[in-house]
């Protein structure tokens, strides 16, 4: 493997291959902080990140508050055939 060489990019430039730069936007949130008082970044990423974890928290909190309520109740034989007797009638069979 010996006598490999490589072309140097710079060769390259002529083939139109151009490099953009975008102009550096502040976000919402970004404002927010920085009006708050927050101006260094990783305090700011810090509190971005804590911001985040409660929302997500919250969320799992709702979801298993949902999940939860049809689970807990426990019915008794005589409340399961009441139920069966209540959806008999309301189909016709007897």
């Amino acid at each position: 493997m010996q006598g490999i060489e490589f072309e140097d990019d710079n060769g390259y430039g002529s083939l139109g291959a151009k490099t953009f730069t975008t102009p550096q936007r502040s976000g919402f949130i970004i404002k927010l902080l920085a009006k708050a008082g927050i101006e260094d970044r990783g305090t700011a990423n810090f509190v971005l990140i804590c911001i985040a974890v409660v929302f997500f928290a919250y969320s799992i909190y709702l979801y298993a508050g949902l999940l939860g309520d049809g689970a807990s109740r426990v019915l008794s034989s005589e409340q399961i055939a009441e139920q069966q007797k209540v959806l008999r009638e309301m189909q016709g069979i007897r």
